[in-house]
């Protein structure tokens, strides 16, 4: 009796033995699935980003919304500013292509640090700084770390001035990272911007050591309006492409920005012809005629938005109109 009991638990403990060696094979073999799932998927992953990297397909319109266009325009603004009165004042290589880098940082940071905004309207710029976030950051501080590495090479007496826009600058875009997007303190943004710029621009030219003419001044301060101008024009057009928006245009409401408009481009015009028919430099009467041409290229636009609004075509309109002094270099 006593052997017979113990076969029998022979026989279950040699079940139970093979039951725990088949629940364990089992258990491997689900693990080597999820194992083989896990990689199939990190395979998939993998496939789908080089695919989407290996998409992309250059566009000029890329060009426009990495800001390209307006540090060309800035820098063309910027010889020709630098040249008057006469036309033949020597240019600063250096000051021009660090104003270049400069420009361009800033824009780029700018949109960086606008895209954060959830409540910003998604435009087509904004879905490229989205998408290509991680290369437009490494181009940003790239660019301003290259600036503040050549800085040593441009003259001595501009150090001040560029000291006096850095702290501008980060002071400027403090405190629009701080403006709720959905307030009508939005609309300090275009003045400011176009103070910012115009200085850079424009400005820079009167620390390089040379005399300062007053057909310089005189334009100068045309240069502003016309950028407060091309600003205004774009927040009339973003006004009524998104109505959610808030900016300068949505503050002033549409009678009060046409009137303004209007007002800038009559105000250029009296000014320029007063300084092409004052002045004794033929280079200053031909750069006046162009500031009249970029002011009616803004209003022109303003009276034809059919032509400009469809896929913000007035963006890259407007920064093509500071072009337009390449005419006279």
């Amino acid at each position: 009796m006593c052997n017979r009991v113990i076969v029998e638990l022979r026989n279950c403990c040699f079940l139970i033995s093979c039951l725990i060696v088949q629940l364990n094979l089992v258990r491997i073999f689900i693990l080597n699935i999820e194992q083989e799932t896990i990689q199939h998927q990190l395979h998939d992953y993998t496939v789908q980003q080089f695919n989407k990297k290996m998409k992309y397909a250059f566009q000029p319109a890329h060009l426009h919304w990495l800001s390209l266009d307006v540090v060309a325009g800035a820098l063309i603004s910027h010889v020709a500013a630098n040249r008057l009165p006469g036309g033949n004042t020597p240019i600063s290589g250096w000051v021009t292509v660090i104003l270049g880098l400069v420009v361009l940082g800033i824009y780029s940071l700018d949109h960086l640090l606008d895209n954060r905004k959830p409540e910003q309207p998604r435009t087509q710029r904004h879905a490229f700084t989205k998408e290509y976030e991680s290369v437009i950051w490494r181009v940003t501080l790239g660019s301003l770390a290259l600036a503040a590495a050549l800085s040593w090479l441009i003259p001595r007496q501009l150090w001040e001035f560029g000291g006096g826009m850095v702290v501008l600058v980060v002071i400027y875009l403090w405190g629009v990272s701080k403006i709720p997007t959905k307030s009508h303190q939005q609309a300090l943004k275009e003045p400011i911007t176009s103070l910012i710029y115009a200085a850079g621009v424009w400005g820079s030219t009167w620390f390089l050591g040379e005399e300062i003419s007053w057909e310089s001044i005189v334009m100068g301060i045309v240069f502003y309006l016309l950028t407060v101008q091309s600003l205004l024009l774009f927040s009339h057009f973003e006004a009524l492409n998104y109505r959610e928006v808030f900016n300068l245009a949505s503050w002033l409401k549409r009678p009060a920005t046409m009137r303004i408009l209007k007002g800038i481009t009559l105000f250029t015009l009296a000014v320029c012809l007063i300084v092409f028919f004052l002045t004794d430099y033929r280079y200053a009467q031909r750069l006046s005629i162009i500031m009249i041409a970029m002011s009616a290229a803004h209003y022109w636009m303003l009276l034809n938005p059919e032509k400009v609004v469809a896929d913000e075509r007035f963006r890259l309109a407007g920064e093509l109109v500071f072009f337009l002094p390449l005419l006279v270099l």
